[in-house]
């Protein structure tokens, strides 16, 4: 269990280290002077991270997977497998979510840093 958070903190990280990178290359190629501007460059990302994370989990969830009369059509005469594939699906959209949530919030910190660092 250890192992598995150390390993998205790592990727959330990562996630956050990328955008940054985005947002700073975009700020050079803008010819952004002020810090306001890259704040809001790194509120914008994380927001946008944000959001897609978010469709993401919804795109995961249709309605006929919260039904789960998809899964129960994998093989009718096994329910325990398709309440299995339900259940990783739901999962896999909860960890990007998480991934997707957890960068962005980090950008927003350093939306406002870069604000607090501007004076």
């Amino acid at each position: 269990m250890g192992k598995k958070i150390l390993r998205f903190l790592i990727i959330i990280i990562a996630l956050t280290l990328i955008a940054t990178g985005i947002v700073m290359v975009l700020g050079l190629i803008l010819k952004w002077k002020t810090p306001a501007q890259f704040s809001d460059g790194f509120f914008l990302a994380g927001g946008i991270l944000i959001v897609v994370g978010f469709i993401s989990f919804l795109g995961s969830h249709n309605m006929e997977g919260l039904s789960g009369y998809q899964y129960a059509r994998v093989n009718r005469y096994d329910r325990d497998e398709g309440f299995k594939l339900w259940t990783a699906d739901l999962a896999r959209g909860y960890n990007i979510l998480a991934l997707l949530g957890g960068s962005g919030l980090l950008l927003f910190g350093l939306a406002e840093v870069a604000i607090l660092m501007g004076g």
